[in-house]
């Protein structure tokens, strides 16, 4: 009998869990679930910028240093990078710190490494030691080691890091990202139309063919 209940919870467990999953998937900005922006609006004051060639395609990505899920989505953004005409665009998007203790200051890290010449290294950087600078007490210290790793002047991103002016444009970011009422990381827009993190790719592969 006991066994019976136990399979019988395990059953009602797995079908809950499916339930979620669904939900979470149909949440993903499929078709008919999609926020449209005008690219202008996106792409104005954007800073972070890698274009391929003639731009057929515009990929724009709100992210968070300390999101895990941003992190697992950079392998995607990675390879829009390599794909001939197309322009990927990252915004800075740094959650409450009730959520990501230290979304603010890696943000702020990532823009002062772009200023310098090394946003998009920094940015890949700090993904690939998220969980190492995200348990100390100082990440600071983390990224200016980290800064020295891509050849940057440590006192120098030091100053940057604390400055007004990348305090302002991780601003600027943020209050755009806010007007468009987002709610989390990371958010895909490919050519103004919002597209869930897992279909990116093969959306950009689709508009490239017809182009």
């Amino acid at each position: 009998m006991n066994d019976w209940k136990l399979i019988l919870k395990v059953t009602l467990g797995c079908a809950v869990l499916l339930i979620i999953v669904i939900w979470g998937l149909s949440k993903m900005a499929g078709p008919g679930n999609s926020l449209k922006v005008d690219e202008k609006v996106l792409l104005d004051g954007a800073r972070f910028v890698k274009e391929n060639g003639e731009t057929k395609v515009t990929v724009v990505n709100f992210s968070d240093m300390q999101c895990p899920s941003c992190k697992a989505a950079d392998i995607q953004t990675k390879e829009l990078f390599n794909m001939p005409g197309v322009k990927v665009v990252t915004r800075l998007f740094p959650l409450p710190a009730s959520l990501h203790r230290y979304a603010l200051i890696s943000a702020k890290a990532a823009e002062a490494a772009r200023i310098m010449g090394k946003g998009f290294d920094m940015v890949a950087v700090l993904y690939e030691k998220q969980e190492e600078w995200s348990v100390v007490n100082k990440p600071e210290n983390s990224f200016a080691d980290y800064a020295r790793s891509l050849g940057l002047d440590e006192n120098i991103f030091i100053e940057k890091l604390t400055s007004n002016e990348v305090a302002q444009n991780v601003q600027v970011d943020a209050d755009l990202a806010a007007s468009l009422q987002l709610s989390g990381t990371p958010t895909f827009f490919v050519n103004g139309e919002q597209v869930g993190a897992p279909f990116v790719v093969d959306k950009v592969k689709q508009l490239l063919e017809t182009k």
